[in-house]
């Protein structure tokens, strides 16, 4: 075990201690979740091998989403649908972002902020685009995905939205947007301000909010992104796996106590592909951390239009009608004829010989479940 994984392990039970009840529930079962992850607390799965008889007890996974070490897989093939989904034209990567001035609400109201930021930003767009001066369609499609941090792990919520360049009309014919941009991004800008606001009126500390942040920008910006495949492939990371990777903890001091243990995270540099080392808390890390944990049933991912599944119009009939107004050739398998690999059988680390599963056993002492507040 490696990196943020390690980290957590060590110094996650002290970091519980002592600020503990200033966590919410959530937050301590993704913590306590990463802590047990390929340990024995989870419960083990054995394997026989079928050649020198060498049983091997492999530690089960957490399989939680914020974990750094589990969901690769579910990462590849979600990557592997949207791609396969991709329309035969340009896209744009828009992304809209959450002021400065309603972080300290979004933080303490997280679901009611995220669920209201992408709303805001999805209906934007759709307004925007149905504009004879920007696009001029009735229908659009696009995926949105939520990020809260930034390079150093910050608290920075912002919306992606993987949009084509362009939408059906009212006459059910596809017109492609400009090709530099998608909808200006003042418009954009405006109209998410606008949106945002009438959506949390109704809570009880909207008045509480500055009149400034509603004055101020509301940073919308725009990208033309080719075919959108390196766009969702930049996205794929965030959906499947916490805010960090394991690989971006180079180093970790083997201090026993928490409020002296510091770490190296690695933090790309704006707008190249190099990282330099930052040194941090081990304490302040697991903070920031614990920030991006979602709350429980909260999708990070939404498809709105014809991108999503329950849309009346799929997604074959959309890219003929993207291929029909581009002038493309676009050809439709009549038929697929579907082969089922064989699944790769586990070695034995002894003699290299196929492994058979024996089953589970689960663990003797169960994980700790955080305290529910009283009714």
């Amino acid at each position: 075990m490696k990196g943020v994984s390690m980290v957590l392990k060590r110094y996650g039970d002290q970091y519980i201690a002592k600020h503990g009840t200033r966590m919410t529930a959530q937050q301590k079962k993704v913590l306590r979740a990463v802590m047990a992850c390929r340990e024995d607390s989870l419960g083990t799965i054995q394997y026989a091998c079928s050649g020198c008889g060498e049983v091997t007890h492999v530690p089960r996974s957490c399989c939680n989403r914020h974990c750094p070490a589990c969901q690769h897989q579910r990462q590849q093939q979600w990557l592997a649908s949207v791609q396969e989904n991709l329309l035969p034209c340009q896209y744009f990567l828009i992304t809209f972002t959450l002021p400065a001035g309603l972080r300290e609400f979004a933080m303490a109201h997280p679901k009611v902020l995220y669920v209201a930021m992408m709303s805001a930003a999805a209906q934007a767009l759709q307004q925007a685009a149905t504009n004879p001066r920007h696009v001029g369609v009735s229908e659009t499609g696009f995926t949105s995905v939520l990020h809260t941090w930034g390079r150093d792990l910050g608290y920075h919520p912002h919306v992606h939205v993987v949009v084509p360049a362009g939408g059906i009309d009212a006459g059910g014919v596809w017109q492609s947007s400009r090709a530099s941009v998608f909808v200006p991004e003042q418009i954009l800008e405006r109209l998410f301000r606008g949106k945002l606001k009438d959506k949390l009126r109704s809570e009880s500390y909207f008045d509480s909010i500055p009149d400034d942040v509603w004055k101020g920008r509301f940073v919308v910006d725009s990208e033309a992104v080719g075919s959108g495949e390196f766009a969702v492939a930049y996205l794929a990371p965030y959906v499947m796996r916490g805010a960090v990777a394991n690989r971006r903890v180079t180093q970790c001091d083997e201090s026993i106590s928490l409020e002296e243990a510091s770490l190296t995270l690695q933090v790309k540099r704006s707008g190249t592909r190099q990282y330099k080392p930052m040194q941090m808390r081990v304490e302040e890390f697991i903070r920031r951390w614990l920030q991006h944990v979602l709350p429980a049933g909260f999708h990070r991912v939404r498809h709105y239009g014809f991108a999503n599944a329950r849309s009346k119009r799929s997604l074959e009939e959309v890219r003929w009608l993207v291929a029909v107004s581009l002038e493309r050739q676009y050809e439709l398998a009549c038929s697929q004829q579907i082969v089922m690999a064989e699944p790769v059988a586990m070695q034995c680390p002894n003699c290299g010989g196929p492994m058979i599963n024996l089953g589970y056993t689960p663990a003797t002492t169960p994980l700790p479940q955080p305290a529910r507040a009283p009714p």
